[in-house]
């Protein structure tokens, strides 16, 4: 059963599905969050720059929130439900994708994997292209629960643009590809760390 948009319309609830071996339910636990926490609203004449970051830190601690939660629920690790999340999306994918898709390196990436095996989540298969490459895909009940978490994800997505009027959610989804430019530019955060690098140094000469 969907939640259908007008309940998400009334904010994002917790809803709770029942696994058994035999159905294609699952425990989902999807946050409930305040309107204070979720739409914490700024002063008009507030600097953006100030604004943004500002938010970052409420955007960073909902997603991973939202993802321990759900986590708690189904017995896994936050880095295991991102996995499920990319293979819902992706459907198939090799643990060096995986590994890119996580920002996570191949030994991290290829230990989740193992593990989310070993508990029966996912399975490897050979390409049938190339025998040399292995591939990664979810059991059907664990390709269910990917689909589920997706259907989180749309689900927020939709809350957050039903705040909005028509013609601002273009602008929405074009403010969202600039967040993540400006957060995964690597300039940026190279300069960032040289320059406490080099203040580092300099307050140690001083001493």
């Amino acid at each position: 059963m969907r939640v259908s948009q007008g309940e998400w319309g009334r904010g994002v609830r917790v809803r709770r599905r029942v696994l058994t071996p035999n159905s294609p339910s699952y425990i989902i636990r999807i946050m409930n969050y305040s309107d204070t926490e979720s739409s914490p609203s700024q002063p008009a004449d507030a600097d953006p720059i100030d604004a943004g970051v500002a938010l970052l830190p409420m955007i960073a601690k909902s997603l991973f929130s939202a993802i321990s939660q759900i986590g708690h629920v189904l017995g896994l690790t936050p880095a295991q439900v991102k996995v499920l999340l990319q293979l819902g999306t992706r459907h198939q994918m090799a643990v060096g994708e995986i590994g890119a898709a996580l920002a996570c390196s191949m030994p991290a990436a290829s230990e989740l994997v193992d593990r989310l095996v070993d508990a029966g989540h996912l399975v490897r298969t050979t390409d049938p292209s190339d025998r040399r490459r292995v591939l990664i895909h979810a059991t059907p009940e664990s390709a269910r629960i990917s689909a589920r978490l997706r259907e989180l994800r749309e689900a927020q997505i939709r809350y957050a643009l039903d705040q909005l009027a028509p013609h601002e959610r273009p602008v929405f989804i074009r403010s969202l590809e600039a967040l993540v430019a400006g957060l995964t530019h690597g300039g940026i955060a190279t300069d960032a760390l040289s320059e406490m690098s080099l203040s580092q140094s300099a307050r140690g000469n001083n001493v």
